[in-house]
């Protein structure tokens, strides 16, 4: 076993952290919020639900809304009211993420939707959000009343702890999380309550656990979905019981990705989705708030970038050719890499890169001898398939 090639596997992975975490375009498009503020006044009654309501109601769902009266409630609170006790409430100004960008877009958006009719009377209901660092887990869900007959169950995608990236990867070697087991629990125990029709769905992890859910849940409850709504989330290509499971829900599921979709493709198991237009580069591109709105539909371009397509082709190859042991060795490797520098949320990866990339090197160099043959093993296949992607794209250029 070399020591070079493991170092320089070090460096390879801790340079892809930075590269996804930067790079803003400058563009500015009409929008999510131009859109509540074109059609707000136009009640679910005269205009059913679409793709970009559902988009932001999962994005909402990142909003801590402990202390608002929506944990738990039964009856529901309706939007507006709900919008004034979170901007009234101390909590508002202590929330963990308050420095994320996303979650500051939410906020704006929770203000900007509770003024107008067509969401303002919403009623918000059943609020819960739980984070286990042991196991480790991160569930949050609540759901949305448009009226009395028609809801849309949100699932809480990943926010910047560390815990709920891990669990993110996780997701792809065993056959179920805990947070996917807690999504069909939510699903379940809601489902009764809420007569009419249901629509489900959630950003980044939030659409893996609604199409998890809707797919394991039971007949009877099944049949009421109309909708799963999937922006950018990670799929179930690890897991055959899931692929087969999906196949009842699979025309109800409508899959949105940008075009530099990198989340979205890990795990891929749809090949019908939409593709959209957004301000940003790279990994920002999972900010749903950049995303291209043309009237009350997304921006769609014919094709995914070929960042996109790249990315695609060499992580899912080499997913595909990795144990599950192997890759919950290279989890493995990397998040406790990340706690043994002091890291606990994304944004302290900037401040503690050094720590990061030290801890990261030493994992490689001086593991078992079993983790080093699986971190090199990897490291190659990576190449390999890279390589490939590389040649591909060559052909489809020319």
């Amino acid at each position: 076993m070399k020591r070079q090639e493991l170092k320089l596997f070090a460096v390879l992975i801790f340079a892809l952290v930075p590269l996804f975490l930067s790079a803003k375009a400058p563009a500015r498009s009409a929008n999510l919020f131009d859109y509540v503020e074109e059609f707000g006044n136009l009640s679910f009654e005269e205009e059913g639900i679409n793709e970009l309501d559902s988009a932001i109601f999962a994005m909402l769902s990142y909003i801590s809304f402990e202390g608002t009266a929506a944990e738990g409630s039964k009856d529901g609170v309706p939007l507006q009211e709900l919008s004034n006790r979170f901007f009234s409430s101390e909590f508002r100004y202590s929330l963990r993420n308050e420095n994320w960008d996303i979650w500051q877009s939410c906020i704006r958006m929770l203000e900007t939707a509770a003024r107008c009719r067509r969401y303002a009377g919403i009623k918000v209901r059943g609020y819960v959000s739980l984070l286990d660092e042991e196991e480790p887990a991160q569930f949050s869900a609540v759901i949305f009343s448009l009226t009395p007959a028609l809801h849309f169950v949100a699932f809480r995608g990943t926010d910047t702890s560390v815990v709920g990236w891990r669990e993110n990867f996780l997701m792809t070697c065993q056959s179920q999380t805990t947070a996917q087991k807690m999504a069909l629990d939510y699903l379940e125990s809601w489902a009764p309550r809420l007569p009419g029709t249901i629509h489900a769905g959630g950003h980044s992890k939030g659409a893996n656990l609604a199409i998890y859910a809707a797919a394991q849940t039971s007949p009877d409850v099944q049949s009421r979905i109309a909708g799963v709504w999937n922006f950018d989330g990670p799929g179930f290509s690890r897991n055959p019981d899931m692929l087969e499971r999906i196949k009842a829900i699979d025309g109800r599921i409508k899959t949105c990705i940008p075009e530099t979709s990198l989340v979205g493709m890990l795990m891929r198991s749809f090949d019908s989705y939409t593709v959209v237009k957004s301000d940003n580069q790279l990994f920002l591109q999972h900010d749903l708030f950049s995303w291209h709105v043309d009237g009350k539909q997304f921006e769609q371009v014919d094709e995914l970038s070929r960042t996109s397509r790249m990315f695609d082709s060499t992580m899912n190859a080499t997913i595909a050719n990795l144990s599950d042991e192997q890759f919950h060795t290279l989890i493995t490797v990397l998040f406790d890499s990340m706690e043994e520098a002091g890291i606990h949320s994304i944004q302290d990866i900037g401040d503690n890169m050094g720590r990061f990339s030290s801890a990261l090197t030493n994992a490689c160099l001086f593991s078992d001898k079993e983790t080093r043959q699986t971190l090199l093993y990897i490291g190659k296949c990576l190449v390999k398939n890279f390589n490939q992607a590389r040649k591909d794209e060559k052909k489809r250029g020319s």
